[in-house]
């Protein structure tokens, strides 16, 4: 088990279902993770304006509404106040080209959404701790 290092983040997401599970794995892991959906892009970038406190990291999905995430990582890194945010990108994408440009953009990690419940369960645990070494190498 992993010591998780993040207790703030925001994922932005327009799948319900894909929220849904997002919350019930960190309920799992049994820790104190704030988390703050966006459910597209654009009330993400309204949330990061509006917010005290920022989050410590963004979980970006690509194909959302309004403002997909690509545009939103780029405004995101663009912008002196937020461009320390982690950025991981959870997409169901895993396509060489969508990952090298979110890279290029500034992301700090590409997640492809995985199909089992235990790998997804076992990819946050190593995501919130900050354990990227093997996510880095993996797509699950």
């Amino acid at each position: 088990m992993y010591k998780i290092q993040i207790k703030n983040v925001l994922l932005a997401e327009d799948d319900e279902e894909d929220v849904l599970l997002f919350e019930t794995v960190l309920s799992e892991l049994n820790q104190e993770v704030k988390v703050d959906v966006a459910s597209d892009g654009n009330e993400l970038m309204k949330i990061l304006n509006q917010v005290a406190t920022l989050p410590e990291m963004i979980f970006l999905d690509l194909n959302m509404p309004h403002k997909n995430g690509f545009e939103c990582l780029r405004e995101i890194k663009s912008n002196e106040k937020w461009n320390s945010i982690k950025i991981v990108i959870l997409s169901t994408s895993s396509q060489p080209q969508q990952i090298e440009t979110a890279y290029k953009g500034g992301a700090d990690l590409y997640l492809a959404k995985p199909v089992s419940y235990t790998h997804f369960k076992n990819m946050m645990e190593k995501c919130l701790s900050l354990n990227w070494e093997d996510l880095k190498q993996t797509v699950f």
